[in-house]
């Protein structure tokens, strides 16, 4: 087939599994929120999407070729509290979160014991006047967050301390076998190069954003990490599971989607 059509989440955590593949034809860049919604209509043939869409999917193809990951603090997925975030009564959700919003709700089932009410909220990185208890942010307005209250929560940080298992943020998806195959090589190069040129992608990210060189390299180079291998699956599929218990399912949740 031809080059596939291939789609991604905007963000700077994203780059390192993205280099040099605008070179080889348009890349398409949305929300993580809008991705599976191209997939499913047939605009695009693989996109890194957020990982609760290869749950709900189970008819598209997860790509083995990176994975945005963490096995700890991740920096950018944070929840705001002015309170314990226990005792918070309304939880505001960034829109343009899938996978981040599920995980804030499987917290508060499961760890935290709070039953919050959640309303939504555009990505706006001023957080201090919002009209919630607690905001989750997503992403670069998470990295240039502007906050007066108390040190945030870290939901990678607090899923690992919790399950002991990394958190798969977004993986791969390929609308059928035929184009994740197609997809794979120009993928596994594309991350193979991220990783060759990060302090370059540290410098850009930096500049464009006006946050410091030092924070974005550890971010890029510490924080998040880009391998798809069985720890990474074990917390996917953990994550799975909870958020199947959050609609009422027992046991295992929609089936799981094949891997090319």
């Amino acid at each position: 087939m031809s080059r596939p059509r291939i789609g991604s989440v905007p963000y700077l955590n994203a780059r390192p599994l993205l280099e040099g593949l605008d070179r080889s034809g348009p890349l398409r860049l949305e929300v993580p929120s809008r991705l599976a919604g191209l997939l499913a209509a047939g605009e695009l043939d693989v996109a890194l999407t957020p990982v609760v869409e290869a749950f709900d999917h189970p008819e598209m193809t997860i790509v083995p070729a990176g994975a945005v990951t963490a096995h700890g603090p991740v920096e950018s997925v944070l929840l705001f509290c002015r309170t314990r975030p226990g005792d918070a009564r309304v939880v505001a959700l960034d829109t343009s979160s899938r996978t981040s919003a599920d995980l804030v709700r499987v917290l508060y089932r499961f760890r935290w014991g709070g039953a919050p009410r959640f309303v939504p909220r555009s990505p706006d990185p001023d957080v201090r006047q919002a009209d919630a208890d607690a905001v989750l942010l997503i992403g670069d307005p998470a990295l240039r967050a502007r906050w007066e209250g108390p040190p945030p929560v870290d939901l990678g940080e607090e899923w690992s301390r919790w399950t002991g298992l990394p958190f798969v943020f977004a993986v791969w998806l390929a609308r059928d076998a035929a184009s994740a195959s197609a997809a794979a090589p120009l993928l596994t190069a594309a991350a193979a190069a991220g990783r060759i040129c990060l302090d370059r992608i540290a410098d850009d990210g930096a500049r464009e954003f006006g946050l410091d060189r030092g924070r974005v390299l550890r971010y890029l180079s510490e924080c998040l990490r880009y391998d798809l291998g069985d720890p990474e699956r074990r917390g996917m599929e953990r994550f799975r599971e909870l958020r199947a218990g959050l609609q009422g399912v027992d046991g295992a949740g929609p089936p799981s989607p094949s891997v090319s």
